[in-house]
């Protein structure tokens, strides 16, 4: 494979640069709407900057379209669509499919995404933990075939998914990653309010989060599950929705319902937990 990258953002760098490493196939170069991103990205990944993308696309028989979701559509309005046949052209997006590439199955392209399960925080480091990282694909048989032996063939875990699910899936990554971030900033607001500093209240979080986290990564969360809704303290979480934060409230009724869930299939057999678990359901619901 010949790749060529258009972006030279945190991800076009990091993965011209894994590939670069790790791959025997060749990174032609990058195009970038800024010339000196490009060359910045090129002399990095020891390649070449393009001044055009018509140059790129004339280097390369694949395509990795790195830019922001909502330029995607409009790069591939910029490719010269006579020149696409037999190429393989994708995108990056975990939330978009490969159908922005409209029109391109008549033109002999391969279409597809490639989604990395990973958080880039450095244009010029991430690269090098991606050994470890999952991609997701989806797309057209040829795409795939080539994007999984690629990914493969440096030692990575891939997978596919529907493109209808596309945005679903991306819901559910966000929701784990980025949600969670809400979740902690929400438990340590709250124990600032009760006189911690930011400092002691991470202290005290830390090893509670990360202990159950891999606790129910390797169990399950209703092995992992503990706590007044589980075991179906009525007081005690009665007391909890006394919180005066009221989006903090919000927020531990909503998850709470979930964690009402998980408690009922849990404790299934507890048949003396059913009424304790039908009045938190009404007090989570209030």
């Amino acid at each position: 494979m010949k790749i060529g990258i258009i972006g030279a953002g945190r991800v076009g760098v990091s993965m011209g640069k894994y590939i670069t490493e790790h791959s025997q196939h060749l990174i032609t170069g990058f195009y970038s709407r800024t010339f000196k991103n490009a060359v910045e990205a090129a002399d990095f990944c020891n390649t070449k900057a393009f001044s055009t993308l018509s140059e790129l696309l004339i280097s390369s028989d694949t395509l990795f379209i790195t830019v922001n979701d909502s330029e995607i559509k409009n790069v591939w309005d910029c490719i010269d669509k006579k020149s696409v046949k037999n190429k393989i052209i994708c995108h990056f997006s975990g939330s978009l499919s490969s159908d922005v590439f409209t029109g391109a199955s008549q033109l002999g392209a391969y279409t597809g995404s490639i989604h990395p399960i990973y958080a880039f925080s450095s244009k010029f480091s991430s690269y090098k933990l991606l050994g470890s990282a999952f991609f997701t694909l989806e797309g057209c048989e040829a795409f795939l075939q080539k994007a999984t032996g690629l990914l493969e063939d440096m030692g990575n875990k891939t997978y596919t998914v529907d493109k209808e699910k596309k945005p679903l899936y991306h819901t559910a990554l966000a929701m784990a990653s980025n949600h969670l971030m809400g979740l902690l900033y929400t438990s340590t607001e709250l124990l600032k309010d009760c006189g911690f500093s930011e400092q002691a209240s991470y202290a005290l979080i830390a090893p509670l989060m990360l202990d159950n986290l891999k606790n129910a990564l390797e169990n399950g969360v209703e092995q992992a599950l503990t706590g007044a809704i589980e075991r179906g303290d009525v007081n005690t979480v009665e007391k909890h929705l006394r919180i005066p934060d009221a989006q903090a409230k919000e927020i531990y009724k909503a998850l709470g319902i979930k964690v009402l869930q998980i408690s009922k299939s849990k404790n299934k057999d507890k048949t003396e937990l059913s009424e304790n678990y039908e009045i938190i359901e009404r007090m989570l619901l209030k």
